[in-house]
């Protein structure tokens, strides 16, 4: 494991987002988000989607499913996570971790409270990832292909997940699932979603056997 793997939680518990989580989200939202924060340490270099089921969650955080579901929907609220919540908790929770992450308190105080060996290190999340060219023009793609096939709504809430299929599948698969839900008359993103998730899982499993 890298030292930025290893530095990131640590100025993520000096930040002020501890404290802050458990009041103004609910208590043990703490602990999910650093656990959501380990998983994309984990299996990323840099931030990007991930993947967990949320009985996995559940379990490695010491909560009921039904209060994980709670907290990440309060977290996507409040933009600090993108994510898409299954309807099963065997399933996998497509996420991704805000960046910039919003913090309680203004940049310039979180990093003068971090130590001078923090300061030094380049933080993850702390800054905006730079978007290539090339994933613009995806992101802008699959918006047009969702708006020609699934729905015309927009939100905010949309876009995010728009921007976690086009960082986490292949574009060919996003089309065909798009075109899929147009055949069969669904409209809903979340229903898009599901079934690439679905369908990546399967695919890891068959690979795995």
């Amino acid at each position: 494991m890298s030292e930025q793997r290893v530095w990131s939680p640590a100025w993520l518990e000096l930040s002020g987002l501890p404290e802050w989580l458990n009041a103004r989200v609910r208590q043990g939202a703490w602990s999910v988000f650093k656990k959501l924060v380990e998983t994309d340490c984990e299996v990323n270099y840099r931030p990007a989607p991930f993947e967990i089921s949320l009985s996995e969650l559940a379990g490695r955080t010491g909560l009921k499913v039904e209060a994980v579901e709670r907290i990440l929907t309060k977290l996507r609220r409040k933009r600090l996570i993108s994510c898409f919540i299954p309807e099963h908790p065997d399933e996998n929770v497509l996420c991704r971790i805000a960046t910039p992450l919003p913090l309680p308190e203004p940049r310039e105080a979180v990093l003068a409270r971090l130590p001078r060996a923090l300061q030094r290190d380049a933080l993850r999340y702390l800054d905006q990832v730079v978007v290539s060219d090339e994933s613009e023009a995806l992101l802008r793609e699959v918006i047009d292909s969702y708006l020609d096939n699934v729905s015309q709504k927009m939100n905010a809430i949309i876009l995010d997940e728009l921007q976690l299929l086009a960082a986490r599948f292949r574009r060919d698969r996003i089309r065909r699932m798009f075109a899929r839900a147009r055949h069969v008359g669904v409209d809903s993103l979340g229903w898009v979603t599901r079934e690439l998730v679905r369908e990546e899982s399967r695919g890891q499993k068959t690979a795995n056997n």
